[in-house]
């Protein structure tokens, strides 16, 4: 049988490089390499932020501030807060502008979902798993929503069964923030993206020393009900906000469930 599990990540903070997920395919294919799994699997990168100026800004900013007031360059947890917290302002403001962050990074998720779904096709069976970090499960999440109400992007083109998720099996976030961005809500108005079908499920991944990674479940029944949340250590403080993708408290369990998966398909 010509199987495939197919791996989407969707990264944080930052445009990041080509590759950032390297290390956790390197986990899988060491973790899986007696199972059934093996190298069945397949893993896509995503580069939201790439399309966007963001983080071509931020430099700027941070150069401009940094060069007069010795904030401590580019390794300085100054820099890492304000790109924490300004891609998180900048994504959301002007959501409804067709040539804002807003919708430029969901269009984008779009194209890459669509191309996602054309390489599925290559096998006789195949299964979609996202892998989304901190601010990637935000990026996610409120895509999910636009995509199931008709908003944003498909607003004026309703979303597909190519492009809305509805096939997707299984969801692992990593260090997620989304109680960030609704934290001044009252707790009936937090309500998740409905769950895409019913093999679905989502596994969120914390570190109680992450300060921007989250626990899921408490937010609000619907929450409550869809995420089952895994408290992990990844290391102190900020370090722990960046190790998940090679940390084996993660990457080992996920392992398992991608076996499970492939395992599932017969």
């Amino acid at each position: 049988m010509n199987n495939q599990i197919i791996v989407l990540t969707i990264p944080g903070i930052g445009t990041k490089k080509p590759g950032y997920s390297e290390k956790l395919e390197n986990d899988v294919r060491k973790f899986a390499k007696k199972t059934s799994l093996k190298d069945n699997f397949r893993i896509i990168e995503s580069r939201p932020f790439s399309v966007t100026e963001i983080d071509d800004n931020q430099d700027d900013t941070f150069r401009r501030l940094d060069a007069t007031n010795n904030l401590g360059g580019i390794l300085s947890p100054r820099k890492f807060v304000m790109e924490a917290f300004g891609d998180g302002v900048t994504f959301e403001r002007n959501a409804s502008d067709p040539d804002g962050p807003y919708q430029k990074i969901h269009r984008y998720l779009k194209e890459k979902i669509e191309e996602v779904n054309q390489i599925m096709l290559a096998y006789d069976k195949a299964i979609l798993v996202i892998v989304a970090a901190s601010m990637g499960a935000h990026l996610l999440s409120t895509y999910i929503w636009d995509a199931d109400h008709n908003r944003g992007i498909f607003e004026a083109a309703p979303s597909t069964e190519k492009n809305n998720l509805r096939n997707l099996w299984y969801l692992a976030t990593i260090g997620c923030n989304i109680p960030l961005f609704i934290s001044g809500l009252q707790e009936s108005q937090v309500i998740a993206f409905d769950k895409r079908n019913v093999d679905f499920t989502w596994d969120n991944f914390y570190d109680k020393d992450d300060v921007l990674g989250w626990p899921l479940r408490q937010l609000s029944p619907s929450y409550n009900t869809l995420v089952t949340d895994y408290q992990i250590n990844t290391g102190l403080y900020v370090g722990a906000h960046v190790r998940y993708w090679k940390d084996n408290d993660f990457t080992k369990p996920f392992t398992g469930k991608l076996v499970e998966l492939y395992e599932s398909m017969g």
